[in-house]
């Protein structure tokens, strides 16, 4: 049976950590504008931010419940920046979550591996389209099978606009890959290495 993961920005992230962390047990990873590393203040979705200052590094707002009021939201976290906590979120604790590690993926490369279909727009404002560019160059100097599009263009069907997520739809990616992914002989799944 095929192992298929698909992800729209974050779910997109989460499939490349879920292919960081047991490669051998996936045979495609669907990406659309997922961020790679925890660039700038993204930190704030492990749920810390708010420690910092919670109107600048909250997981999400909302402004339109209320007339004159505004919410900002945070995922609960056991994350602190204490250095003498035992729940510091150090940088190995940040790397590890990070798809983009090239030692990692050198790791990684050792092993049974997904092909990756990535879909990026260049114009992406929320997950800067160079941390992808380099993370597929990194997938393909390692031998990864990688197809990669770098979107510049819209055509209001697949193509919606040229921001993050790029108004993509699910059913049409899907639909445009599918048969291809279906062609593709079963990999053999079993982790040869100790892990």
């Amino acid at each position: 049976m095929r192992t298929i993961l698909f992800g729209n920005s974050y779910g997109g992230y989460l499939a490349n950590l879920c292919a960081k962390i047991a490669p051998w047990s996936i045979d495609f990873i669907l990406d659309n504008s997922s961020f790679v590393n925890l660039f700038g203040n993204i930190f704030r979705l492990i749920g810390f931010g708010k420690e910092i200052d919670f109107t600048r590094y909250h997981g999400t707002y909302d402004d339109t419940l209320f007339k004159n009021i505004f919410l900002y939201l945070s995922d609960k976290t056991y994350w602190n920046n204490n250095k003498f906590s035992k729940n510091y979120f150090s940088n190995a604790r940040k790397i590890i979550r990070e798809p983009l590690n090239k030692e990692h993926l050198i790791i990684q490369s050792l092993y049974p591996n997904p092909k990756y279909i990535v879909y990026h727009s260049i114009f992406d404002e929320r997950s800067p389209f160079k941390n992808k560019e380099n993370f597929v160059h990194i997938l393909k100097e390692l031998n990864f099978k990688v197809e990669f599009f770098a979107i510049s263009q819209v055509d209001n069907k697949f193509i919606k606009n040229l921001n993050h997520g790029m108004g993509l739809s699910t059913k049409l990616f899907f639909k445009k890959h599918l048969l291809q992914i279906l062609k593709e002989p079963l990999q053999d799944k079993i982790c040869k290495k100790e892990v």
